[in-house]
């Protein structure tokens, strides 16, 4: 009985780490396109996404109103969507 369990905890841990390794990569590449951005879109994405900063703190880090951020943002996710 504990043998059984013991190679269904082995299975569930191979299968977590796998699904970590695969997140990882997805993050990497994700990383990567946003790095072939250009300025400012490569800067707000990063930021945003990558640094899990708000909108106004990267508004306010770059000196550019929230405004002009949130569009620019928008802008960036197009572009970044575009790339895919």
């Amino acid at each position: 009985m504990e043998a059984e369990r013991l190679a269904e905890l082995e299975d569930c841990f191979k299968e977590l780490m796998n699904k970590i390794v695969e997140e990882e990569n997805r993050q990497k590449k994700i990383v990567e396109q946003i790095q072939k951005m250009e300025y400012p879109f490569k800067n707000i994405l990063f930021k945003v996404y990558i640094q899990g900063k708000s909108l106004v703190t990267v508004a306010s880090e770059m000196n550019y109103s929230y405004i002009h951020i949130c569009r620019e943002h928008g802008i960036a996710l197009s572009k970044f969507d575009k790339m895919i």
